[in-house]
């Protein structure tokens, strides 16, 4: 025989509220005294009330198949303290151009709001006048970063490990995997002696993933590797003791093939005499065509839509304020061939995934 499923409608009888009272109290709603939510929710356990996950399909699949409607806006907050300083939509186009893609796509407006204009106290006061309840937080402009807002009040989202407090749930590349394809995509293609160039301002932006992977995959392949290059662009640091520190470092280890983070290994090889047939590069940020540059293209855009797919996820739970458990949500990239890394043999098979 058949069990009958306990109902929202019989919840919202023995409490004796309407059920729009029982859904919004089951969602946490803070539009609810908390006595009222605790007594509902009370009542929803002892009826031994579970959701209908096949209702719950229905409605999923409803929204998809329903052409979107403005459901409102989220705001982009770049927490800029200088003036005239460049906008994070220009300087991470890819994540700019997936989240407004995927607003688009859900009926939603993003807009661009930054504290070089005014301060984070202004704009929060705005975006409670308009009603505007979703943040995004794009890469800070220092590596440690402190916001210091009314979070209780909204849903928001971080890219990537720079924003330190509050800790926010945050969504970046895969950046360990990416490390550990790149180092095993250029082994396959024939390179021994495989060297890590980066900057310590990136280690700590990136939280140490990409040195970690590379230190890793070596491991796994029980091989030892090469003395990491990392830079630090101190007061009395150059671009001129950069070029000097790097000669020194590829005269000592010889390496045949560099993975980098640094956008200026290039020059510095170039400037050696050291072209790709003597020692071939590929970046942890490579573009998706490939082309002239090899390496691991982080899939920028599809971050960005990740990124807004869980900032609605979280504002239709009601999920508001600073998390006690952050999440951390990881996007996988992906090889790109490019000149910069000549094949030195045919690999047999592709990198695995694992």
């Amino acid at each position: 025989m058949a069990v009958r499923r306990v109902s929202q409608k019989n919840i919202a009888e023995a409490a004796g509220v309407h059920v729009t009272t029982v859904s919004l109290a089951l969602r946490n709603s803070k539009s609810l005294l908390p006595e009222t939510r605790e007594k509902i929710q009370r009542i929803a356990r002892e009826l031994g009330y579970q959701p209908d996950p096949m209702l719950s399909a229905l409605t999923v699949y409803r929204k998809k198949v329903q052409m979107p409607y403005f459901q409102g806006t989220i705001a982009w907050l770049d927490n800029l303290k200088k003036s005239g300083a460049k906008p994070s939509s220009k300087v991470f186009p890819e994540y700019w151009a997936g989240a407004r893609e995927r607003c688009e796509e859900l009926g939603y407006h993003i807009e661009e709001f930054s504290s070089s204009d005014m301060s984070l106290t202004r704009i929060s006061n705005i975006l409670k006048a308009r009603g505007i309840s979703c943040i995004l937080l794009p890469p800070q402009p220092r590596q440690v970063a402190h916001m210091r807002m009314d979070w209780e009040n909204y849903c928001a989202l971080s890219f990537g490990f720079s924003l330190t407090h509050p800790r926010l749930h945050l969504v970046t590349n895969a950046q360990y995997r990416a490390a550990r394809l790149a180092v095993r995509t250029v082994r396959r293609y024939g390179y021994r002696r495989i060297g890590l160039v980066t900057l310590d301002e990136i280690e700590v932006r990136t939280d140490h993933n990409f040195s970690s992977g590379y230190l890793a995959e070596h491991r796994l392949g029980d091989r030892k590797p090469l003395p990491i290059f990392e830079y630090s662009y101190g007061k009395a640091a150059s671009r001129r003791s950069y070029a000097k520190e790097f000669a020194k470092w590829f005269r000592n280890n010889q390496p045949d093939a560099i993975i980098y983070l640094d956008n200026d290994v290039p020059n510095a090889l170039r400037a050696l005499g050291v072209g790709p047939d003597m020692c071939g590069h590929a970046s942890l940020a490579a573009p998706a065509e490939g082309g002239e540059l090899a390496g691991v293209h982080q899939n920028g855009k599809l971050v960005g839509r990740t990124a807004v797919d869980y900032l609605v996820d979280m504002y239709n739970r009601n999920e508001r304020g600073v998390p006690q458990t952050p999440f951390r949500l990881l996007v996988e990239g992906y090889w790109v061939d490019g000149e910069s890394l000549p094949r030195r043999v045919v690999p047999s098979r592709t990198a695995p995934a694992d």
